[in-house]
C-alpha cells in the first residue's frame, strides 16, 4: 500500500535503481536535450545514441521519482528537480550526481566487508586509494573537481555571510585547493594578506600568493587566521590532530583557526545530510564527520578550545578555535 512502511522499505531498497536512473540520464544528456520542452523517447533515443525501447523505460523510471514528468504523447519534461541535472545552470548537481553513478556507486558494495573487518571500502573495491584511482583517469578526475568546484563555492558563499572575517589582516587557507573559499574571505576583506597553502603541485600556477608544503610537517607561521575547510573529514582523528597541532604551532596566541565542516547532529534524523556525508567518508577515504562535541575533543588535545560553532545556510558550521 502506498505510504505504508513497506512501502517506504521497499523504495529504500531500490534506491540503487535511482542512483543508476540519474547517472544514465546524465550521461546520455537526457536533462539538456530536454530543457527546450518535451519530446518522446524515439526522438531522444536518435539524438543521443540510445535505444528506444530501453530509454523509454528508464524515462518511466525518471517519471516515477519525479525528475521528469510524462505530458501526454509519450512525451517527457523536466520538472524542477530534473532541471537541476542541466549543465551550466546556477545550482547544478549535474557532475554531484555523475560523482555518485560513476565514481562511488561500486564502492557501497565493499560496504559490508568493512564493517565486519575494518578498511576502507573504496580501497577493498578498486585495489587502490580514492585519490589515486581519480588521477588515473583525467575524465573522473575532471568531473570530481567540477562537483567539488561547485560545492565549495556554494559553502565560501555561506561561510563568508555567517561569520565576520573583517578583522583578520592576515589569513593562511591550510589545505585550500584551488583557494575558493580564500576569495570569497579576500573580497569581504580586500586589504587582507592572504597564502593559500597545500600541495605543491595543487597551488603551482595559482593566481593567489601561494605556498607549497605538507599540512602534517608545517604551515606558514604568523596569521591573524587559519582556514582548514573541507580538510578534518578526510582523515582519522589521529591524522586529523596532526593536522590541527601543525596549525597550533604555527598560530600566535591570539590566531584564531576557522575549521569548516559539516557537524553530526546529536540525533541522526536532525540533519540526515550530515550523516549521509559520513557515510561517504567510510566509504571513500577512511575519514569521518564529528559532533561539535567530538571537534571539541579534537581541539582540545591540539592545545585548542572550541569557543563558537557557526552554522551556515549550506550545510557546514564555522567551528572557531583558539589557543588554550
Amino acid at each position: 500500500m502506498p505510504g505504508s512502511a513497506a512501502d517506504r522499505l521497499a523504495r529504500l531498497a531500490d534506491g540503487y535503481l535511482a542512483t543508476q536512473l540519474l547517472h544514465v540520464a546524465v550521461a546520455l544528456g537526457v536533462p539538456d536535450a530536454l530543457a527546450d520542452g518535451p519530446r518522446d523517447a524515439g526522438d531522444l533515443a536518435r539524438e543521443l545514441g540510445a535505444v528506444p525501447g530501453p530509454l523509454h523505460r528508464v524515462l518511466r523510471g525518471l517519471a516515477a521519482e519525479d525528475v521528469l514528468a510524462e505530458t501526454g504523447g509519450g512525451r517527457f519534461a523536466l520538472t524542477d528537480t530534473g532541471r537541476l541535472l542541466c549543465a551550466g545552470l546556477p545550482g547544478s548537481l549535474r557532475d554531484w550526481v555523475a560523482m555518485r553513478g560513476r565514481l562511488y556507486y561500486d564502492a557501497a558494495a565493499g560496504l559490508l566487508a568493512a564493517v565486519q573487518d575494518g578498511g576502507t571500502p573504496f580501497e577493498a573495491v578498486h585495489g587502490r586509494p580514492f585519490f589515486a584511482h581519480l588521477s588515473a583517469e583525467p575524465a573522473r578526475l575532471a568531473t570530481f573537481q567540477a562537483a567539488m568546484a561547485d560545492r565549495s563555492a556554494r559553502e565560501a558563499g555561506a561561510v563568508v555571510a555567517a561569520y565576520d572575517t573583517g578583522g583578520f589582516a592576515s589569513v593562511v587557507d591550510v589545505g585550500g585547493g584551488r583557494g575558493t573559499l580564500l576569495r570569497a574571505v579576500r573580497e569581504r576583506v580586500p586589504g587582507a594578506d592572504v597564502v593559500l597553502f597545500d600541495l605543491p603541485e595543487v597551488v603551482a600556477g595559482s593566481d593567489l600568493p601561494a605556498v607549497g608544503g605538507d599540512f602534517f610537517a608545517e604551515v606558514p607561521a604568523g596569521a591573524d587566521a587559519y582556514l582548514l575547510s573541507r580538510v578534518l573529514h578526510d582523515w582519522d582523528d589521529g591524522d586529523a590532530l596532526r593536522v590541527l597541532r601543525t596549525c597550533r604551532a604555527a598560530m600566535r596566541p591570539d590566531s584564531v583557526l576557522l575549521v569548516v565542516e559539516a557537524v553530526l547532529p546529536e540525533r541522526a534524523a536532525d540533519d540526515a545530510a550530515a550523516v549521509r556525508m559520513d557515510l561517504h567518508m567510510l566509504l571513500l577515504l577512511g575519514g569521518c564527520e564529528r559532533t561539535a562535541a567530538g571537534y571539541g575533543r579534537l581541539f582540545a588535545d591540539a592545545g585548542l578550545r572550541l569557543t563558537r560553532d557557526v552554522p551556515t545556510d549550506a550545510g557546514v558550521h564555522v567551528l572557531e578555535a583558539r589557543p588554550a
